[in-house]
C-alpha cells in the first residue's frame, strides 16, 4: 500500500513539472515572449482623422505589438479627438486613463517648453536636413526623451518625427504675402511659440483645440488657421476654407507618447518591442508625410475645389527668421537650437 502512494505521489510531481514550465521548446508559442502570461488591452487617442501619417505610424505600431507578443498586447485608435483634446488626452496619460497618444509634439509645449522650437519657421531647407535633425537615434530625439524623464510628467516620449510640411490656409481671399495677414483672425495651436510667430505679422490669433476650427470658421470666430495638407483633408476643412496658401513654414513634428503607468505594467521583453517599434515610427512619420503632400497638393485642386497659392516665400522667411533665437530663449531650448544647427549644418 505505501509503495502504490509514493508511486502516485512520484507520478504527480512529474504531471506538475510539466504544467509549471517543463515543457520542450516546441511546445511554446515561436513569437510569444516568455513574459506573456498577461494580456494588455490598451487605448490611442489622436484628435485627427484618416488618411494621416499619424494613423500610418499607428496602424504599425499595432500590428508590431500584436504580432510580436503573439496576440498578448491589443492596441486600438480612437480618431477625430473621441477621447479628447490634445491636452486633456496629455492629462489622462499622466493618470493611467489613456495608454497613447499619437499627434502634434509642440502641443506639450505648455509642460515642456523645451519642445516649443521645434516649430520654428523655415528652420530647414528640405527633408534632408530634417531626417538629419530627427535622427530617431541621433542626440536631438535622445535629448528630448531625456528632457521628458527629467520632467517627471507621467508621461515617456517614445518617437519624434515628421508629419508633412504646414500651410496656411483662410476663408476670405488669397493670401500671398506677410503683409496680408494683418488684422486676420487666425486659430493657433495653444502654446505661446505659435501665437508669438503668427501675432509677429499681424495676426490676430486665438489658441483653440483642432477640432474647434470647423465650427470656428463656421461662426466667423476665427478666419484663418495653418496645418498639414493631410490634417486639412481629414477633417475636411476644405469645405469651410478654400483658400490655401503653400507657405510650408514648418515641417510638422509628430511624437508618440506612453502613459508611464502604461509602461511600467508592460513586462520588460513588451517594452523593448514598443521601444523598437518607435524607432521605425519616427521614419514612419516623416516618410508618409513627404508623400502625401505632394499627391494632396492636386487633390485639394482638382477633387475639393480649393485654389493653393504659391507665397512669396522670401518674405515670409525675412518675416519669420528673427524669431528663432526668441523663442528658443524663450523656452530654455537655447542649447537644443544650437545642437540642432550642428547637425543641420553637418559640423
Amino acid at each position: 500500500m505505501a509503495r502504490k502512494i509514493l508511486v502516485g505521489v512520484f507520478a504527480l510531481a512529474v504531471i506538475g513539472s510539466l504544467s509549471a514550465g517543463g515543457a520542450s521548446e516546441g511546445d511554446k508559442p515561436a513569437d510569444k515572449p516568455a513574459a506573456a502570461a498577461q494580456t494588455f488591452n490598451l487605448r490611442m487617442a489622436t484628435v485627427v482623422n484618416r488618411p494621416h501619417p499619424w494613423f500610418d505610424a499607428a496602424d504599425y505600431v499595432i500590428k508590431e505589438m500584436s504580432d510580436k507578443t503573439g496576440g498578448a498586447v491589443q492596441i486600438k485608435i480612437f480618431g477625430g479627438g473621441q477621447l479628447g483634446t490634445d491636452q486633456s488626452t496629455f492629462e489622462d496619460m499622466r493618470t493611467g486613463t489613456l495608454d497613447l497618444v499619437v499627434g502634434g509634439a509642440t502641443t506639450a509645449a505648455p509642460v515642456v517648453p523645451e519642445i516649443g522650437i521645434l516649430n520654428l519657421p523655415y528652420f530647414y531647407k528640405d527633408l534632408d536636413q530634417f531626417r538629419k535633425v530627427m535622427d530617431p537615434k541621433g542626440p536631438v530625439v535622445q535629448k528630448y526623451k531625456e528632457v521628458y524623464a527629467q520632467k517627471n510628467l507621467g508621461v515617456k516620449l517614445l518617437s519624434l518625427g515628421g508629419g508633412g510640411a504646414r500651410v496656411f490656409s483662410n476663408n476670405l481671399k488669397d493670401i500671398t504675402e506677410p503683409s496680408q495677414l494683418q488684422g486676420i483672425k487666425m486659430r493657433v495651436p495653444k502654446n505661446p511659440e505659435d501665437a508669438r510667430i503668427w501675432s509677429s505679422i499681424g495676426a490676430i490669433v486665438t489658441g483653440m483645440g483642432w477640432n474647434e476650427i470647423y465650427p470656428g470658421l463656421q461662426a466667423g470666430v476665427i478666419n484663418s488657421f495653418e496645418s498639414t495638407f493631410s490634417s486639412f483633408i481629414g477633417s475636411k476643412l476644405y469645405e469651410v476654407a478654400k483658400h490655401v496658401s503653400n507657405t510650408q513654414h514648418i515641417i510638422m513634428v509628430s511624437h508618440l507618447l506612453v502613459s508611464d503607468i502604461t509602461w511600467k505594467k508592460l513586462p520588460p521583453d513588451y517594452q523593448k518591442i514598443l521601444d523598437d517599434a518607435s524607432v521605425q515610427v519616427c521614419r514612419i512619420f516623416t516618410d508618409k508625410g513627404e508623400e502625401v503632400d505632394a499627391q494632396y497638393v492636386k487633390d485639394l485642386q482638382t477633387k475639393y475645389g480649393c485654389t493653393v497659392s504659391e507665397v512669396n516665400r522670401a518674405a515670409f522667411q525675412q518675416a519669420f527668421q528673427s524669431l528663432h533665437e526668441e523663442l528658443a530663449a524663450k523656452g530654455g531650448s537655447a542649447d537644443i537650437l544650437k545642437l540642432m544647427r550642428q547637425i543641420r549644418d553637418g559640423k
